[in-house]
């Protein structure tokens, strides 16, 4: 995880530990969190290689894409 404030660290680090999957979810999950918040905005989902492919943009105007984990409509629903 990187640009993490020195207390969020350890956080990170478990995040870091975490298989995979769990990272993937965790991170879409924490997206989808802002995007409710009103700091970053979902641009677009495509097809990627291995699934969906979300593309999202901070309110600093930074974009990145991550790709959607393998989560239920519930599980989703759940978070926001």
């Amino acid at each position: 995880m990187e640009y993490l404030p020195q207390e969020l660290e350890t956080f990170g680090a478990y995040i870091d530990a975490q298989p995979q999957p769990v990272r993937e979810a965790f991170w879409y999950c924490l997206c989808l969190l802002m995007v409710e918040a009103g700091d970053m905005m979902l641009l677009k989902s495509m097809p990627g290689d291995e699934g969906e492919l979300c593309y999202f943009e901070t309110s600093a105007g930074e974009a990145f894409t991550i790709p959607r984990p393998a989560i239920t409509a519930e599980q989703e629903a759940g978070v926001i």
